[in-house]
């Protein structure tokens, strides 16, 4: 089961992240408020829409409730973002795999909010990736994660949470064998593949891997 969110993030190319959504093979698309618009520009109609609806043209939610969308508003005031509702409802439907577009971009702090998302994602057992016009952003946790690409393509390796220990990396230009990443450091960023995919391991922590594409 694999399931695309659309956020309210920047979206500047639309036929690139529109070819994405249509031939993704997604089960599912949902949009988190704001995102619903990037939808529509992109001629997507979703299975859902869903948050205090506040950031959503009007005439955007009559088209999308004549189309038959479920819409599921929340109150401004709430605990949760639009987005963790987005991925609540995801794990209900039992989602493998979440991918997140419109997630950077604009407003610093959401940007940092979404990018930490991957590792709640990660927490409840669904791969999480955000997508974007210019990079993929996976996350790895005490494991091991193939990245395919490009030979020459830029990956960035950075610790979050805690330092990262036991790093491995293979097909890359700057190789690690069982090295400890500090937090505080940047040594992994802007690596370089060698081969058509690279191999990420970690044996303790977690680290978010930068594909600038």
């Amino acid at each position: 089961m694999k399931i695309c969110i659309l956020l309210n993030g920047e979206i500047k190319d639309y036929d690139y992240i529109n070819n994405i959504v249509t031939t993704g093979s997604y089960d599912y698309i949902i949009c988190s408020d704001g995102g619903a618009n990037h939808a529509y520009n992109m001629n997507i109609v979703p299975n859902y829409i869903i948050g205090d609806l506040d950031s959503v043209n009007e005439n955007i939610i009559k088209y999308y409730n004549s189309k038959e969308v479920k819409f599921k508003k929340f109150p401004t005031k709430k605990d949760e973002t639009d987005t963790e509702l987005c991925i609540e409802l995801s794990d209900k439907l039992k989602a493998k795999e979440i991918h997140l577009m419109g997630a950077l971009g604009g407003r610093i702090d959401h940007t940092i909010a979404n990018v930490n998302l991957l590792y709640y994602i990660r927490k409840r057992g669904i791969i999480p990736k955000i997508v974007s016009e210019k990079e993929e952003i996976y996350i790895a946790m005490d494991e091991e994660i193939t990245i395919d690409g490009e030979i020459g393509d830029i990956i960035s390796i950075l610790p979050i949470k805690n330092d990262a220990k036991g790093v491995t990396l293979k097909n890359l230009e700057y190789p690690l064998e069982n090295y400890d990443m500090k937090f505080s450091r940047p040594l992994g960023i802007s690596n370089v593949m060698t081969d058509i995919n690279c191999n990420i391991k970690v044996k303790e922590g977690s680290i978010i891997i930068i594909k600038n594409i």
